[in-house]
């Protein structure tokens, strides 16, 4: 392994936060560079950073690999290290991976799409988001949401086995965001609520840190308190 990974990467970033979750769980060593939302668009990042112009991303000694499900089997295949998130035993690794790939359209999609429209646009923009755009995506997110709560939390503490794996940081990174919108996922969903608490207290003091930003903005804005 290299002796420092550089990671491009920006906290109010849903993936940027699990992968700096899982790497410091790790101890795998990396070097942040903190790059500004928008910044990743400019052609100057393109050229010298990532020609996807995405965060997060990470250069290994002059290779460079964008979308941080790719970093993530990457690093898995360089290390040992991360074993412990990332099973390597075939079912097991099977299991997680099947999270992973449900989890962009499932999770990912109907939060962060929610999360742009009730807060993020609206707080740029200075006008009200769209009623009827805004209960659509709620929608989304309710039927996303049960789904964890009825079955992928339906006979265990964790997503998947009996221990915190990279699905339960993937997913609940994009969880706690909503924490910032009117919805609150966790309400009348007993298990999600209590599997968050778990996620939690296994990862910290790393996923404090890595919501340090997010939970500023949030305190800010005069947003309710995290679990």
């Amino acid at each position: 392994m290299a002796s420092k990974y550089k990671f491009y990467s920006n906290l109010m970033s849903q993936p940027c936060r699990s992968l700096q979750i899982v790497m410091n769980l790790a101890k795998i060593p990396f070097e942040t560079v903190t790059i500004a939302l928008g910044d990743h668009a400019k052609d100057s990042f393109a050229k010298e950073v990532n020609s996807l112009c995405t965060i997060p991303c990470i250069n290994d000694g002059g290779f460079k690999l964008a979308e941080s499900i790719a970093i993530l089997r990457y690093l898995a295949t360089k290390s040992s290290l991360i074993i412990r998130w990332y099973p390597t035993g075939a079912r097991m690794r099977a299991r997680v991976d099947e999270y992973l790939e449900w989890h962009h359209l499932n999770i990912r999609a109907p939060c962060t799409g929610y999360f742009r429209k009730s807060w993020l646009e609206p707080r740029n923009t200075k006008q009200p988001p769209n009623q009827t755009t805004l209960d659509s995506l709620m929608g989304q997110v309710n039927r996303s949401l049960d789904f964890l709560e009825n079955i992928w939390l339906a006979e265990g503490d964790f997503l998947i086995g009996s221990d915190v794996s990279v699905a339960d940081i993937w997913a609940i990174c994009e969880i706690e965001q909503l924490f910032l919108t009117p919805l609150d996922p966790t309400e009348g969903r007993p298990k999600l609520k209590a599997w968050m608490e778990r996620v939690r207290r296994d990862t910290n003091p790393f996923y404090d840190e890595a919501h340090y930003t997010l939970w500023s903005v949030r305190d800010k804005s005069g947003q309710r308190s995290q679990l």
